[in-house]
């Protein structure tokens, strides 16, 4: 008998019991931007920054929408472990220039000090980039947990430093791609000849046309274009 009166429920215990409380059923109060001046625009810099919006209310709504917090961390370490393909091609093309002697050297000279330097720089940011790359995807497996949003979104500076850490190993791989493109150009541009020189112009000259157009019709470009209309249109209404 005792058995079995502690096995029965109410429904009502069982209703209170499946029906957990969320914390972010309401707006955090810690979410809300600071009442000092300095940190209030250190805020709203750090949300357009990180997040390209003004405040925090649109990750109150993206955590509440089911397992949203598991799945884009599952993208971004599906693509994160694509940028560790195209990082290591970088670093092997890095490797592959400083180490080996320009067959032309007055047409294409790059071991000169500044193409040299640049391309050395590249060879350290991809081999940190990979380095990085390797450590947000071992912790990122941890990130991915349910329950460890609670930890991240407990101070409103604990998320800008989660996405600064997401965005640390692609910050570092820009960084390096950068760095081997202007080590090229310079070794076209400090060429003694003049046909070199003008290829290098055209084919830079045409590859940027071409990333400006696919930039204009990327989401990126028509998102910020959409935040720049709104923002204009707040201002003009009295």
């Amino acid at each position: 008998m005792s058995n079995s009166s502690q096995n029965t429920r109410t429904p009502s215990e069982c209703s209170q019991s499946s029906h957990k409380p969320n914390p972010l059923d309401q707006f955090p109060d810690e979410w809300n931007a600071p009442k000092s001046l300095i940190p209030r625009y250190v805020f709203k810099i750090c949300c357009l920054v990180f997040t390209w919006h003004g405040d925090l209310h649109w990750l109150h709504d993206f955590l509440k929408e089911g397992n949203t917090w598991e799945e884009r961390h599952s993208r971004y370490l599906t693509q994160l472990n694509q940028v560790s393909i195209v990082q290591g091609l970088v670093l092997t093309t890095a490797a592959v220039f400083i180490s080996s002697n320009p067959p032309l050297v007055k047409e294409v000279n790059y071991a000169s000090s500044a193409s040299y330097a640049c391309l050395a720089e590249s060879l350290v940011f991809s081999l940190f980039g990979l380095l990085f790359q390797l450590k947000v995807s071992a912790s990122g497996f941890i990130f991915q947990k349910r329950n460890v949003v609670q930890i991240v979104t407990e101070k409103r500076w604990r998320i800008f430093w989660h996405l600064l850490g997401l965005a640390v190993p692609i910050i570092i791989f820009c960084i390096s791609v950068v760095l081997l493109l202007i080590g090229i150009v310079l070794s076209g541009l400090a060429s003694h000849s003049e046909t070199v020189r003008l290829y290098m112009s055209i084919t830079f000259a045409f590859l940027g046309a071409c990333q400006l157009v696919s930039f204009l019709d990327s989401p990126c470009c028509h998102y910020l274009l959409n935040l720049c209309y709104t923002k204009s249109d707040k201002w003009a209404d009295p």
